[in-house]
This record gives C-alpha cells, structure tokens and sequence, in this order.
C-alpha cells in the first residue's frame, strides 16, 4: 500500500523534513519518510496496511495520527506547540575545552605542506575555469 500528502503548519507554510513514522505492527517508530522541501511525502511498502497507523510530527508542533487509508493525498496542518518546547540557552565557556585545528598555527603550517598537491590542483582548475570564462567573453 501506498500514502501520500502535504504537510503544513497552520499558515500553509511546507513543514520541510516532518516526520511521518508508523507507530503499529512489527515496525514501530522504525519505518517512515521525511517531507520534501515542499512540505510533500509518499511512502510505499508491502508492511503497509489500511489499517497501520502513522504519526505525523514535527519539533515544536503537535503531533497528529492517521491511518494508512486516511492517508492518500491528505493535506495535514500542524499545530503549533509552545509547551513542547523549553528554553534553549547557549552560553560560550570561559575556556574552550578543545581548540580547533585551524586556529593553531603549527597545524595549519603542517596541513598545507601535507596538502600542498591537492590545493596545487585545486588552483591550477581555477585558473583554467577562469581561462575558459575568459575566452568564452571574448567570443
């Protein structure tokens, strides 16, 4: 069996990347898709049975259920749901536990001699592109 449909939130805004999850049989929580960019999903299998229920969620919102044969091109609106979500904080540490590799300089020195063949080629397909640009104008 086969479902399909468009998720979005209350304003018809495309809900990208909503998750659309069974939540029967031998499969639960671990057989389902994602919606497209365009808030679109469609989901094909033999374990499918009008009767296999989905959830429809997405963070922040309020997760719905349908059923497998509720779910031939259904537009699903979802929810918002402000108590779901708590406050996020995000607070810089006084002294960063782990220093990145590109901010030390003895690495960054070894990285480019390590390297110096891949970013040689890197430059010599950059100048040909620009080249070719270049000659493309001229015409």
């Amino acid at each position: 069996m086969q479902i399909s449909g468009k998720i979005l939130d209350v304003t018809n805004e495309p809900l990208y990347l909503a998750n659309v999850t069974i939540t029967t049989g031998s499969q639960i929580n671990k057989f389902g898709t994602s919606a497209n960019s365009d808030g679109e999903f469609r989901l094909s299998s033999d374990i499918i049975s009008p009767n296999s229920q989905f959830k429809i969620s997405y963070l922040g919102f309020k997760n719905q259920y349908y059923k497998a044969s509720e779910l031939q091109e259904k537009t699903i609106k979802l929810e918002e749901d402000a108590i779901g979500l708590d406050e996020v904080v995000i607070r810089p540490r006084d002294k960063p536990t782990n220093t990145s590799v590109a901010t030390q300089p003895s690495n960054v020195k070894q990285h480019f001699q390590k390297h110096k063949l891949v970013y040689a080629g890197l430059g010599g397909i950059v100048a040909l592109l620009l080249i070719l640009t270049s000659i493309k104008k001229l015409k």
